[in-house]
């Protein structure tokens, strides 16, 4: 459990620093920043099984609360350091919104999956706004 919690943790806040650093302005992570620690934990779990588990091209498909998604790993190769990496698609949606992200992640030396970089994402797509949020802004 604690390997885990180290990944989510890793996964998570690496994810959103990159992003903000490195995305370009129009990127909306509404979907990431609305996540539950639930669905946070539940989305690592996946996507770390993926890339355990599934062939190149392969998809796994998950749910959780009002969010789904799926992983697609794309190319599995050794990278100069002589570690596994794998880059996969990411395709989180929440309701009728979802955004699609390209990623590298990487074995470290304890053989635990390491996120690496995302080679790009799309800007959020699909219903910008869902009924919540309609009635939030009515209060």
């Amino acid at each position: 459990m604690g390997l885990f919690l180290i990944l989510l943790f890793i996964f998570s806040n690496n994810f959103k620093t990159f992003a903000s650093e490195h995305e370009p302005e129009e990127l909306e992570e509404r979907l990431y920043e609305r996540m539950t620690d639930f669905v946070v934990e539940k989305a690592t779990e996946n996507l770390i099984l993926a890339l355990e588990t599934k062939e190149d091209g392969s998809r796994h498909t998950w749910n959780a609360a009002r969010y789904s998604g799926y992983v697609i790993p794309i190319v599995t190769f050794i990278n100069e350091q002589g570690y596994f990496c794998r880059d996969y698609v990411e395709v989180l949606i929440r309701d009728s919104e979802y955004n699609i992200y390209e990623n590298k992640a990487c074995r470290d030396h304890d053989g635990a999956w390491v996120w690496i970089e995302t080679t790009s994402a799309n800007k959020s797509e699909g219903r910008k706004q869902t009924l919540a949020d309609l009635f939030k802004k009515k209060q």
